[in-house]
């Protein structure tokens, strides 16, 4: 409540007292604006059991982040040495002592990152930034181009005024002084209208954009966004005036003073005030065709996302998370003893019984289970390295594979519709005093047996009791949206065994996700799922309740967003094209409109008028597209780090766009044409 003298008071925190000693100033978001609180940090981490460290070593691999502030002068790369350097000493601590007859052990690995913040806070949204950003320039460029064409055609009706001008003593640098301040004129009343209208999209920005996207609250019009506006639209306009200034003011004074129409004795071709425009023209067909293929490509990307098959049925499943108060976590000391951690396991355990009781006799409740890792979640896992139990052990690490460990209770696959490839599935009878058991992914299965079936073989880590595999499921994507990357190989243990896999483990959890897949509505189920939360512990809660549905298209948000962002660029594009191809063949039919009347009175079809047009366009769209797709190959690698599953030399991309191209300039000079075959020849010879 904004309360001043709350420094020094006690508030609870899961449950635990502690007392505020600072507040932090309004608006400050680290890491993310989810967090509202910050308490001192807890070494979690120390080993369990009594297992040769230096084998431990074989089995974690723990990642830790910390913030530092360099001094003046000393890079990254510095830092980084000297912090691996003093980690990797001060690491030998956690190795046991070398006996009298035991060699000296090194410390455990250690290799230390140092970034930038700005750049770990930003740096993975740069790509797409330089995307958006060049497909915001094309756009730009397009409608120089249009502006251009259009100020070309408006010099047409006033070429007879600059040659007056001209012979009146005005010299050419007059004349293109005073055709650029026009069109500068113009594109500084435009950017003034863009400044208002970015102020509008500002405020619906942060909604559209996903993510938490660093210091997006900071985007703002502020005076360097006005003066950057003011210098950019006076580049726009300079551009867009350049042309016709430079077309306009060389003029021949006499023959522009005394010609006629003998326009009309120059054949059915582009005159010579058009085929500035004519270039124009096919530069804006080239660069539609570049932010088509753009779009194409990251569609073709989005939509392989969304249907890719990640092993798994999202449909029907909803999810949440279960989380416990500070006051349910064991003690992680190490003099508390390894069966502290067991705590965790009979709370977990406990909630999958609470659950049994509660959803089982639902109609609508196909199946259900826990899991410490979720796909497109946090995913806490561990990673050991197994190997077949029985078999010499190995003296190099690397004859062992490295695994990701996976915590599940029975049900899980079931609710998730894993593919059981061979064997069975976790039962309740896979008990804390039942034989271990594990069920592998194909690609453990394949790394550690071959050809061989796996089922029924036993496996073990560096240190512990080995596990007999019971299943084998298909590979599963669980993080990530690389879908060309090789699979992992991964095990997956039974809740209540968890205790197999705890030297290769931080330690428990205090939070499990809940997976359940429902017949129908899966709302209804959610006051029992929460009836069995708070039956294992009064404090705890549910946490992140959505659909595996929600969670895919959560996933896919920044994909979808690129698409659909440069898709609309795109759209703009390929409409300002067809604009400038509809302005100029209306404007050379009209020009043309005795020329025409002569032809069909000399016996000349509707049909030979409507190839005359329609021939014309074909030279400005195969000019443009070649050029286009020879810009569009070369610029394609741009979109590579915002792409999965599709190459930026796509095929169906680079055929589909210069189609979609050709349907869209068919219809830009069907009207035109159109326009030419009705024309009345004796109304025309009568205006020639």
């Amino acid at each position: 409540g904004s309360d001043a003298d709350i420094v020094g008071t006690l508030v609870d925190l899961d449950g635990e007292p502690h007392a505020v000693v600072g507040v932090l100033r309004d608006g400050f978001d680290f890491p993310s604006p989810a967090n509202e609180f910050w308490t001192p940090l807890v070494v979690p981490f120390a080993p369990s059991g009594t297992g040769d460290a230096a084998e431990l070593r074989t089995v974690v691999r723990l990642v830790f982040g910390g913030l530092g502030r360099l001094r003046p002068g000393v890079s990254p790369e510095q830092a980084a040495t000297e912090a691996s350097t003093l980690l990797q000493t001060s690491g030998a601590s956690l190795v046991p002592r070398a006996g009298e007859n035991q060699p000296p052990r090194d410390g455990p690995e250690v290799d230390v990152r140092v970034v930038p913040l700005l750049e770990e806070m930003v740096g993975r949204y740069r790509p797409a930034l330089l995307v958006l950003t060049a497909a915001t320039a094309l756009v730009l460029l397009i409608t120089c181009i249009n502006v251009a064409g259009l100020l070309l055609a408006r010099g047409v009706t006033r070429q007879r005024m600059f040659a007056l001008c001209a012979a009146l003593g005005a010299g050419r640098g007059r004349l293109v002084r005073q055709l650029l301040t026009e069109s500068v004129a113009l594109s500084l009343i435009g950017g003034v209208l863009g400044l208002a209208a970015a102020a509008v999209v500002l405020r619906v920005v942060p909604a559209l954009v996903p993510g938490d996207v660093a210091r997006l609250k900071e985007v703002g019009i502020g005076p360097v966004t006005v003066a950057f506006t003011v210098g950019l639209s006076v580049f726009v306009g300079l551009l867009s005036g350049a042309a016709p200034a430079l077309q306009w003011s060389r003029l021949h004074l006499t023959r522009t003073l005394n010609e006629g129409n003998a326009q009309s004795a120059s054949g059915f071709r582009l005159s010579r005030s058009n085929r500035s425009r004519a270039v124009l023209v096919m530069a804006q067909v080239a660069l539609a065709l570049v932010l088509l293929v753009g779009t194409g490509l990251l569609l073709r990307s989005f939509v392989g996302l969304v249907t890719f098959d990640r092993g798994y049925d999202p449909g029907n499943v909803v999810s949440a998370e279960a989380l416990y108060p500070r006051t349910s976590q064991p003690s992680l000391a190490p003099e508390a003893g390894a069966n502290s951690q067991d705590r965790y396991g009979r709370l977990h355990e406990r909630l999958f019984d609470e659950m049994t009781a509660r959803l089982e006799a639902l109609p609508d409740v196909e199946a259900f289970g826990l899991s410490r890792s979720l796909p497109f979640d946090r995913n806490i896992t561990s990673e050991g390295r197994l190997r077949l139990a029985g078999t010499p052990r190995p003296r190099d690490r690397n004859e062992m594979v490295l695994t990701k460990i996976r915590i599940v209770s029975p049900g899980y696959f079931e609710a998730m519709r894993f593919r059981l490839r061979d064997g069975r599935a976790f039962a309740r009878s896979d008990g804390p005093e039942s034989p271990g058991v594990v069920v592998a992914n194909e690609t453990l299965a394949r790394e550690l047996f071959g050809d061989e079936p796996a089922v029924g073989e036993r496996v073990t880590f560096a240190i512990g009791e080995p596990s007999e595999v019971v299943g084998v499921v298909g590979d599963v994507v669980y993080e990530g949206l690389e879908l060309t990357a090789e699979p992992q190989a991964e095990a997956f243990f039974p809740l209540a065994q968890a205790n197999i896999v705890r030297e290769g483990t931080i330690g428990w959890a205090s939070s499990i996700f809940v997976v359940i897949r429902t017949a129908g509505d899966s709302l209804p189920v959610l006051p029992f799922l929460r009836e069995a939360v708070t039956a294992t512990d009064p404090q705890a809660r549910l946490g992140t309740v959505m659909t595996m549905e929600t969670r895919l298209s959560n996933a896919v948000a920044e994909p979808r967003f690129y698409a659909v962002f440069v898709g609309s660029f795109a759209g703009l594009a390929l409409l300002l094209a067809a604009l400038g191809i509809f302005g100029l063949l209306s404007y050379t039919v009209a020009q043309r409109r005795g020329e025409i009347g002569i032809r069909m009175a000399l016996g000349a079809r509707r049909g030979d008028i409507l190839a005359l047009v329609a021939r014309q366009a074909a030279v400005l769209v195969a000019v443009g597209a070649g050029t286009g797709m020879a810009t569009a190959v070369a610029s394609s690698r741009v979109l590579e780090s915002l792409l999965h599953g599709v190459a930026t030399d796509d095929l169906l991309t680079f055929v589909a766009a210069p189609l979609v191209l050709l349907a869209v300039a068919l219809v830009a000079c069907w009207l035109p044409a159109r326009r030419a075959t009705r024309v009345n020849p004796i109304e025309a010879l009568r205006f020639e």
